[in-house]
């Protein structure tokens, strides 16, 4: 799919663009997306008519190609290769991840055969990816968890024990600095989950004001005194252009585009604020803050459960 970026936006366009796309419960991008697609509508077709299904057929097998395009221009089998296109050995090696044929999966995005709704299931369980958007193109292509601050349900979800490994990633420079980003990925299958904490508070100088230090204390309370029982690291991501934006790319890429040892680093960040430490002048006038963090008790999911 192509890309299109557009600079010098007048900062009042842009306020209502987020306005609408707020309203729609969309991403400014996909709120972008829409607007261009009611604006330039296709031209009449002068040649015979595709049947609805022929054209749903047509436009999942595009999806699907995208979407395998996509893992592996992020590097999801961890090659670092240069961005390509996936070739038939990557067909082979997905087809063997979800217990099917390199050939159907060749028909499918060819268009010539349809994408049933199990296979679609397994492709979105085994790649981290959207059933709903491969089917319909609905929402994302990778879904992206809206932290805010009801957490509680992606660090500790209901009825699982699994000892999950978590990555805490802070973009570390450009417009986006001090967003947060979390990698929930599952031990056993390496399966990824993408959160991200994008207006609650921000993790750098200034970032938060009141309301914000308030909700970021709540959360690294949450996480020391629940989540402990969890391996953590935190790690400083930094784009690749000083106009990055961060909303063309959540949801557009897999989890493992942010773990790309070219754009990111190991921070000791998380577990100077489990200490009471000011990583870098984050809590200037909020130093109670961090005091509390520091006296706080490290605890998992055993406390939560006596406690709830």
């Amino acid at each position: 799919m192509a890309k299109i970026q557009a600079r010098n936006v007048e900062d009042a366009l842009y306020q209502r663009i987020e306005q609408s796309a707020m309203k729609n419960e969309r991403s400014p991008e996909g709120e972008i997306r829409m607007a261009l697609a009611a604006a330039y509508p296709p031209p009449h077709q002068s040649g015979p008519l595709l049947s609805e299904r022929t054209r749903w057929q047509q436009d999942t097998g595009q999806r699907l190609r995208w979407l395998f395009d996509r893992l592996m221009a992020d590097n999801y089998f961890r090659e670092y290769a240069a961005a390509r296109p996936v070739n038939t050995f990557d067909l082979v090696r997905m087809a063997r991840i979800l217990d099917t044929s390199p050939g159907l999966l060749m028909d499918i995005m060819e268009g010539c055969q349809e994408l049933t709704f199990p296979l679609a299931d397994a492709i979105a369980r085994n790649f981290d990816a959207s059933a709903d958007w491969l089917l319909g193109g609905q929402g994302e292509p990778f879904p992206t968890v809206s932290l805010g601050m009801d957490y509680h349900e992606f660090f500790l979800p209901t009825g699982e024990d699994a000892r999950y490994v978590f990555e805490f990633i802070r973009i570390s420079k450009g417009l986006h600095e001090g967003t947060l980003l979390c990698l929930r990925i599952h031990p056993e299958t390496g399966r990824m989950a993408l959160g991200a904490v994008t207006a609650e508070f921000k993790l750098c100088k200034d970032g938060s004001g009141g309301t914000g230090h308030g909700k970021l204390l709540a959360f690294m309370l949450f996480l020391k005194e629940h989540c402990a029982h969890y391996p953590m690291n935190s790690f400083d991501w930094e784009p690749g252009e000083p106009s990055f934006d961060f909303w063309s790319v959540v949801g557009q890429h897999h989890p493992v585009y942010f773990q790309d040892f070219r754009h990111r680093t190991t921070a000791g960040w998380l577990q100077q604020l489990f200490s009471g430490q000011d990583p870098d002048g984050w809590f200037n006038g909020w130093e109670s803050d961090l005091k509390e963090i520091r006296n706080a008790p490290f605890g998992g999911r055993e406390k939560v459960s006596a406690n709830d």
